[in-house]
């Protein structure tokens, strides 16, 4: 009986203490639980956030530059080094479709903004694209990258028409899948000269309009593709100083402080490209229209008191003040309207798989109604190019340029001006 009392209170004991030890067990696994739950939690928060910077995409390219002029564009100066260009471009697709892009640029001595913008595609059709924000303005030349342009700079009249290449406003950009033809329309301030930002807000109601069209041809059996273009801009530049305004003859007209003065050109381009030898391209566009440059004034000595007298000759004012200390003098020239025209050709031919050749014509006259002694300082330009660039990889190349510009001769200038410029870049990108 004993033995029996002692077998069974034994498994009595030992029953207490596995009810202790499951429930110990069970504490345990509970603590495990809330530390993986807890860790589940932070690698969500983790994950999500590595979601969110995989939807960034960070690129960027140094153009590094040396150049020699047989010219002096300083006193004592006939070469330089410097930073043509050196940008970082962050791009974020927040969803599908959504695209927010900011570029900045940092050049020598300077830092701007030269992209900052965001595109909503087209979901459903994939066909059409919103833009709004600062961006490049439709052209061929201004829309190609300095990263991938055959030649260093962008053609005269190019930069003449479109400072800065960029603008701030809207566009509309169709581009169908199924059909070789691409449309943009723009609308935009119409004010940014490309230096700064001040000049950039709208200063009147009235807006620049641009339009785009391009339709694509190809020759699969010769292994030529055409893609033929023409372009248009309309808009108008706000009048601040002066009353007067010289016309391309240079005839003065008087008109209102805060009138309009036109700004409107049509362009049309054309790139072929030929799948010979290693393939050759040509390019050309052809630019013609009214431009608008607003009064300059200079003013000369501060003045802190004494009467002020005004005079007008040939659509100058000229105001003198006169005082006891000091006189102010402040010249304003009159707004100019000029019909000017432009274009340029390329020659590009593929040397091998590394190099590449370009020869390149550019033509651009700033007043097509006046030539010679007429023209005074408004001289039309011819310019030739060669250049040569070798690509090491995708991501450097290097590029020699001589460009030749040839300027309109009359009596003031009655020689070619000395202005070419011998170019070698080192470019890397990523």
């Amino acid at each position: 009986m004993k033995n029996w009392l002692l077998i069974l209170g034994f498994f009595v004991g030992l029953n207490g203490f596995s009810q202790n030890s499951i429930d110990s067990l069970k504490e345990v696994v509970d603590e495990h639980k809330m530390k993986i739950s807890a860790f589940d939690e932070r690698f969500a928060t983790i994950e999500s956030d590595l979601q969110k910077l995989a939807k960034i995409k960070l690129s960027g390219y140094i153009q590094a530059q040396y150049d020699y002029y047989d010219f002096s564009p300083e006193p004592s100066t006939n070469n330089t080094f410097y930073l043509r260009r050196a940008r970082l471009k962050a791009t974020y697709e927040a969803i599908d479709g959504v695209k927010f892009v900011l570029q900045p640029d940092f050049s020598t001595n300077s830092l701007s903004l030269k992209d900052a913008y965001v595109v909503i595609n087209d979901r459903w059709t994939r066909t059409f694209s919103i833009w709004a924000g600062q961006f490049n303005r439709l052209n061929y030349e201004v829309e190609y990258t300095s990263t991938q342009r055959e030649v260093l700079e962008r053609s005269r009249v190019i930069r003449a028409i479109y400072p800065g290449e960029r603008e701030i406003g809207v566009k509309l950009e169709a581009n169908p899948l199924n059909f070789p033809f691409k449309f943009q329309f723009a609308s935009f301030n119409g004010n940014f000269n490309g230096k700064d930002g001040k000049d950039a807000k709208d200063n009147d109601s009235a807006k620049d309009l641009m339009a785009r069209a391009i339709y694509s041809l190809k020759f699969q059996k010769q292994g030529i593709g055409i893609d033929l273009g023409a372009n248009g801009y309309y808009g108008s530049v706000k009048t601040k100083e002066s009353k007067y305004v010289l016309n391309s003859e240079n005839k003065l007209d008087s008109i209102t402080i805060g009138d309009l003065l036109p700004r409107k050109w049509v362009g049309a381009e054309m790139q072929i490209y030929w799948d010979f030898l290693g393939g050759m391209s040509l390019k050309a566009e052809y630019l013609i229209g009214q431009n608008a440059s607003l009064a300059a004034s200079t003013t000369t000595v501060s003045q802190k008191g004494g009467t002020p007298t005004s005079t007008n000759s040939g659509g100058t004012t000229t105001t003198t003040t006169s005082g006891q200390s000091s006189t102010t003098k402040t010249v304003v020239s009159p707004n100019k309207t000029r019909d000017f025209s432009g274009y340029y050709i390329y020659l590009i031919k593929n040397i091998g798989r590394k190099n590449q050749f370009v020869a390149k014509y550019d033509s651009y006259d700033p007043n097509t109604k006046l030539s010679g002694d007429d023209a005074k300082t408004e001289l039309y330009y011819n310019t030739l190019t060669f250049a040569w660039q070798h690509y090491f990889d995708d991501n450097i190349r290097i590029s020699l340029s001589y460009e030749m510009p040839t300027n309109e001769l009359n009596t003031t200038i009655n020689k070619d001006i000395k202005d070419n410029t011998l170019s070698l870049r080192i470019q890397a990108k990523f």
